[in-house]
């Protein structure tokens, strides 16, 4: 075999690396700028971190806000592991468990109006979410503060760059709770608004440059952010109010970049035929979810009625209510803790494959009283169908069904405020973060109820079972699961304040320009991290 001299070998052999490194590098950059549009059916709830509690609006959050601790910019279980963010490292921890010690790095980033964060922006956000004329959702998560309760928050001081928070009790999951969007850093003199700020200045990558309620909302890059997450798209525009059915048309037709309220339910299987899954524009992630009908026990039908409570759990039709909303929707479940949670047991309590009308009306019978029963639910996509299902099975017990149909920010709003004249809630839940009090405490601790923006949906108050969740929540490690797995089975099987039907699946589907598709297990679809092809 023939062979060049050496020289030419060694000089052909680094041009051939060059190339390839070259070629290599352009084929991995990422496309800075440009702008990725997105849908949404229904708006969300608020774009101000203390009033929003919306799935699409922590989504918009996660890639807006700054916060002490945060979530990596990364894929499968390493985006549900905490790291610093705005905070130097993780807090320093007293011995008794009781104080956190957070450093705030000092000239790290700026808000989106110029201004620098310290950690009094920190301490600002605990005050005005303790505000009661603001009737944050964040206050279910500061009981164990010290003063949590009233503003200003005493168990949070400032101290140079040092944020110190005071516990009443040593928390498991406090550092869990402190990553929510609820707790970023805000201006001082933000005002507080029970309606909630439209365009509030924030410190993450991006910022909420407008929003006009109902019609549109408009994200741009932060000028001011000096942080390591990515933020490659200039801006992100939302249109709000499309029918799923135009969404799904615009998404296909390079319209619209991202459904983020889902597409028609029975689009899904066509859609998973012609894209496949999780191959660049349909992805299918399981996320720690449950859904459930919460049935009102602070007044109406449902008010010291065990026996009714347990009969809609006997009468209704999970498997038929699962399968509106499409192909890889879910999973039918009973139970309150969603599976790959720490601490669920299945129980196998109440019938998955159908109705057990048999069991149901013994259980309903002696209980009806006037028989009448009003569901509050959504206005789109399955909720019409499912309130059908519901409708008829009740019927079976001899009850008399009004269903009322909302946007689904309206339902929530309505939904949350005490007094409201619902007795079932067609509902679901997303983890805030991977811990049992998030779906057991948050849900159904009654000590919670507030006039408005309540999670707590079934008005569930009960001093013996407040005191379980108390009880459990000071508990860590596999003690902490174990009890939280077993609270678990006895809410559902002895208090019944829900009827639990599904566990849902993520279903994403984006235009053949959204790039970079990076899916957090705490937030879905990370914005922050896409790209422009």
């Amino acid at each position: 075999m023939s062979r060049r001299p050496c020289s030419i070998s060694i000089a052909l052999a680094i041009l051939i690396v060059l190339a390839v490194a070259s070629a290599a590098t352009a084929s991995t950059a990422v496309r800075q700028g440009g702008t990725i549009t997105i849908d949404l059916r229904n708006d969300v709830d608020y774009t101000d971190p203390a009033l929003s509690y919306y799935a699409p609006g922590w989504e918009l959050e996660y890639a807006t806000q700054l916060k002490l601790l945060n979530y990596p910019d990364a894929n499968g279980a390493k985006s549900s592991q905490l790291v610093p963010e705005a905070a130097t490292g993780f807090p320093k921890v007293s011995g008794n468990g009781l104080v956190y010690d957070f450093t705030v790095k000092v000239g790290f980033t700026k808000f989106s109006n110029g201004r620098p964060v310290t950690a009094t922006n920190f301490k600002a956000a605990f005050d005005r979410l303790a505000d009661p004329k603001m009737q944050s959702p964040a206050t279910a998560f500061m009981s164990d503060i010290v003063g949590g309760d009233k503003t200003p928050v005493s168990g949070v001081r400032v101290r140079g760059n040092h944020l110190i928070v005071t516990l009443t009790k040593p928390s498991p999951d406090f550092l869990a709770r402190i990553a929510m969007p609820f707790f970023s850093a805000i201006p001082t003199d933000l005002p507080r608004d029970p309606n909630g700020v439209d365009a509030p200045p924030s410190a993450g990558p991006y910022y909420v440059a407008e929003r006009t309620p109902n019609k549109s909302i408009i994200v741009k890059r932060n000028p001011y952010y000096k942080g390591k997450r990515p933020h490659n798209v200039a801006q992100f525009v939302y249109t709000v109010g499309n029918s799923l059915e135009a969404i799904r048309l615009r998404v296909e037709q390079g319209e619209s970049d991202y459904a983020a309220d889902g597409v028609p339910p029975t689009a899904w299987s066509e859609i998973a035929q012609k894209y496949r899954v999780n191959k660049g524009r349909f992805f299918v992630k399981p996320i720690l979810a449950v859904n459930y009908l919460a049935m009102n026990t602070s007044r109406g039908i449902f008010q010291n009625n065990v026996g009714l409570r347990r009969a809609v759990n006997y009468a209704i039709d999970r498997k038929a209510m699962l399968a509106q909303s499409g192909y890889l929707a879910g999973k039918r479940t009973d139970q309150m803790l969603p599976p790959g949670l720490a601490g669920f047991r299945d129980a196998n309590l109440y019938p998955l494959k159908g109705p057990d009308l048999k069991t149901a009306r013994k259980h309903a019978e002696g209980h009806k009283g006037d028989g009448k029963v009003v569901v509050y639910t959504c206005n789109s996509g399955s909720c019409p169908l499912r309130a059908q299902i519901l409708q008829f099975n009740l019927q079976q017990l001899g009850l008399d069904v009004e269903v009322k149909q909302f946007s689904r920010a309206v339902q929530i709003q309505k939904e949350g405020t005490r007094g409201e004249p619902f007795d079932i809630a067609d509902e679901g839940w997303v983890a805030d973060y991977a811990d049992p009090y998030d779906f057991i405490n948050v849900l159904l601790d009654g000590r919670n109820i507030q006039a408005s923006n309540n999670n707590n949906l079934s008005y569930f108050n009960d001093a013996k079972y407040n005191q379980k969740m108390a009880r459990a929540s000071l508990l860590a490690g596999p003690k902490r699961f174990s009890t939280y797995g077993a609270l678990d089975i006895d809410l559902t099987k002895n208090a019944v304040p829900w009827a639990a039907r599904a566990n849902a699946n993520n279903r994403i589907f984006v235009s053949g320009q959204f790039g970079c598709f990076t899916y957090s297990n705490i937030y879905g679809n990370n914005l922050a991290a896409s790209c422009v092809k």
